[in-house]
């Protein structure tokens, strides 16, 4: 009887330790199973950026090859010069171009702001003052009241 109840015992532990064992490798069978489909999704995003890098590669070699739009414009704007000097015979010695491919003819020369005292005067009614000093202090102190008062 003794017998019987140590290998009811041994045989409850090991039932107990293969039901743990199981339930542990099913954990472990998920896991695994998890990761493969991560690296396979890894593997997907990696073939994509692949893709998308060769995509990438190919729009930069495009555009080395494709002019820029500055050096369409700076082409455009030679032939548009190389004309206008055939044109005019191509006597004139000044610069005809300015800096930002600007045109001599381009820009307007305007008088200065500021007029020195030497410049000749204007006559207008807006030049001039209205009254002297002396003759509005003189008005204001007889007609002027304060209104405080």
């Amino acid at each position: 009887m003794r017998n019987f109840s140590l290998l009811v015992v041994i045989v409850l532990a090991f039932g107990t330790a293969a039901v743990l064992y199981e339930k542990e490798s099913r954990k472990v069978k998920g896991v695994l199973s998890q990761l493969t489909d991560l690296q396979a999704q890894m593997g997907d995003m990696q073939a994509e950026i692949n893709r998308l890098s060769g995509e990438l590669e190919a729009v930069r070699l495009a555009e080395r090859r494709r002019p820029n739009l500055n050096a369409v414009a700076s082409r455009v704007l030679q032939r548009e010069i190389a004309r206008s000097d055939r044109a005019s015979g191509g006597s004139e010695k000044a610069p005809r171009k300015l800096t930002n491919g600007l045109r001599a003819s381009d820009v307007t020369s305007v008088g200065p702001a500021i007029r020195s005292r030497d410049d000749e005067e204007d006559d207008s009614d807006w030049s001039k003052p209205t009254v002297d000093a002396e003759e509005f202090e003189a008005q204001g102190r007889e007609s002027v009241t304060d209104p405080y008062l």
